[in-house]
């Protein structure tokens, strides 16, 4: 699709315009927003201009630009470009026959597949080597499972684990990985520049035809080049969150969070305290049903050198916990160093709080960065939080509602999981239990003014306003009109710095 640039003014007429109940036409100039009123109102100057192009929207609805909180861009786009293997939303069999037949046409080359998740099947059980072995004997193949905490490789990828990867992490006879196994097998196997290129564009172009405009990226730093690249032709605002490893190389060249501009940034560092509820990782002070509290990766010393040096050195946090022992560490570190609130150093995921740690997280003045699509997965009857930790925790998981009420800053991502926006709004209206649901404008306002409120950008965007960049999405309708159907909403058009970069019609 070609991008309908080049035009200093669009002005957007016959729609509603999210928080400006009385407009409905919004004007952008070049990268900004210009004004917001009733076409009735625009300055005749401005609606004749030779250079003003005029967009029906036909009573749709605009909202700001999604701002994901938490991706892993490059990830999602090796998947979407076809370099990873898609295995989301399929069942055993069809996981099997989708690496089966990459397996065959890749040639003795490695296959890596991303995205299946047992607790959506009916045996509920992990893959395992033999069943990989069965449908590719000879070439090395691995399946990542969908929260990436966990694997499973076949003997060929078995023989080539990294010495590096700890082997308490590996469970040779069944063929799984775990925690930074996963890390240290999956970096061995790594894309190079051309394909991480390739990848980090379909990417983009997916989160265009999803709404999103800014997406806060986990990534090894390794991969800068590569994002850099292209950096604003993707007409996509990246804030990188880079990973701990580098974190010494980033320190001495003078980075930290804030470095960059409106298209390519810096966030916080990012560390990991735990695993996932999935993988049965995640660090608990209650067993899981099946036994065990998972693992904390790092001991506490650790953890607090790292966050230390962090806080001195202006760099926000951006730490992994998920089990409510992991939060605990969090917590202690934080409450110990007395880290700079101005930081807003955030944590990420917080699916299993304890209710007691609510007000010591706004003391502390941390940022919860949390995927409300986690409980549209995994929470409720039958599901697979219930089969891991009970009924009673989890109704008790990713309480949104006790988090919003106690306003602490709340921010929305994906983890891509799926990566779509609407599915997340969807999950915090609806979840399975009252504790997590939110209203559609709470919900809204965490998956765009929040997301950039951590990123520091609440001046450059998050909501329509004048003078804030012309990042938007249209609907097709005002999701209050029909709340139950929220996931079912369609994304028209996607603008970025006024640029058309998505239409709903080049897609019919």
């Amino acid at each position: 699709m070609n991008l309908v640039s080049g035009t200093p003014i669009k002005v957007l007429h016959n729609g509603s315009i999210h928080g400006h109940p009385r407009a409905d036409t919004i004007v952008l100039e070049r990268d900004r927003i210009r004004m917001i009123g009733r076409a009735d109102e625009l300055p005749l100057s401005l609606s004749e201009s030779e250079g003003t192009e005029h967009i029906d929207l036909k009573g749709r609805f605009v909202l700001p630009g999604f701002i994901d909180a938490h991706i892993h861009l490059l990830h999602t786009g090796l998947v979407e470009s076809g370099w990873r293997i898609g295995l989301m939303n399929l069942s055993r069999a069809e996981v099997l026959a989708e690496l089966a037949q990459a397996a065959k046409e890749r040639s003795g080359e490695w296959t890596v597949g991303y995205g299946w998740d047992e607790s959506q099947w009916q045996d509920r059980c992990y893959l395992t080597r033999t069943e990989l072995d069965k449908i590719s004997p000879r070439s090395p193949v691995l399946a990542i499972r969908m929260d990436g905490h966990l694997m499973t490789a076949n003997s060929r990828a078995m023989e080539q684990i990294p010495e590096t990867a700890p082997e308490d992490l590996i469970e040779r006879e069944a063929g799984l990985l775990r925690e930074k196994a996963v890390t240290e097998m999956t970096g061995s196997i790594r894309p190079d520049h051309a394909a991480a290129v390739e990848g980090l564009d379909a990417a983009a172009r997916l989160c265009h035809r999803l709404g999103i405009t800014t997406v806060h990226t986990m990534t090894p730093f390794d991969y800068f080049e590569a994002f850099m690249a292209r950096r604003q032709q993707r007409k996509l605002r990246i804030t990188i969150c880079p990973d701990i490893q580098s974190f010494d190389k980033l320190l001495a060249v003078g980075l930290k969070t804030g470095t960059g501009d409106t298209w390519l940034r810096f966030g916080g560092i990012k560390m990991f305290a735990d695993g996932s509820i999935g993988a049965g990782n995640a660090a608990v002070s209650q067993p899981y049903i099946d036994g065990g509290l998972g693992e904390l990766n790092h001991a506490d010393a650790v953890l607090e050198c790292w966050v230390e040096t962090a806080d001195r050195a202006g760099w926000q946090t951006v730490i992994h916990a998920i089990g409510d022992r992991a939060i605990e560490q969090v917590l202690r570190t934080h409450e110990g160093l007395q880290t700079n609130t101005s930081l807003r150093h955030r944590i990420e995921h917080f699916e299993l709080p304890q209710e007691s740690q609510l007000a010591r997280v706004k003391k502390a003045g941390l940022h919860l960065s949390m995927q409300p699509n986690f409980t549209a997965n995994w929470s409720g009857p039958d599901s697979m939080y219930v089969d891991r930790l009970g009924v009673d925790r989890d109704r008790l998981s990713n309480p949104l509602r006790l988090i919003h009420d106690a306003d602490i800053p709340l921010a929305f991502g994906s983890d891509g999981m799926p990566p779509s926006p609407l599915y997340g709004l969807h999950g915090a209206i609806h979840g399975a239990y009252p504790g997590q649901r939110l209203t559609i404008e709470e919900a809204i306002a965490c998956y765009t003014m929040a997301g950039a409120r951590f990123g520091f950008e609440e001046d450059e965007k998050g909501c329509l306003q004048a003078g804030k960049l012309a990042d938007l999405v249209v609907l097709d309708q005002d999701p209050q009109l029909n709340p139950e159907h929220m996931s079912q909403r369609s994304i028209e058009m996607t603008f970025v710095g006024g640029d058309l970069v998505y239409s709903s019609d080049d897609e019919a």
